[in-house]
């Protein structure tokens, strides 16, 4: 593998652990005595979810600026295609018998 790739590879898979343990955390902590304005428990909880919306909104706005660029290739492609058509004039084949 190259080093981007490598780096690519590391990033998710780091990316993929927070969104577990966030997941985790909330799921043990959801239950907890509170012991208050202050409570630490809290504020985790809430950065938690924080953070998981936020990779929600990039996945969703990530996934859909990809979906828009593949649509515009393919019809990019498509053009460039018909643009040229090939046919036997257009590629000056002598049709004689």
């Amino acid at each position: 593998m190259t080093k981007p790739k490598q780096l690519s590879a590391v990033l998710t898979v780091l990316l993929a652990l927070v969104m577990l343990f966030s997941v985790v955390y909330i799921a043990l902590e959801s239950e907890h005595d509170c012991c208050g304005e202050d409570c630490m428990i809290c504020a985790q909880l809430r950065a938690c979810e924080e953070l998981l919306q936020n990779l929600l909104l990039t996945t969703a706005l990530l996934s859909a600026a990809v979906c828009f660029c593949a649509r515009i290739c393919i019809i990019a492609h498509t053009d460039l295609r018909f643009a040229h058509p090939h046919t036997l004039i257009a590629l000056k084949v002598k049709l004689s018998n």
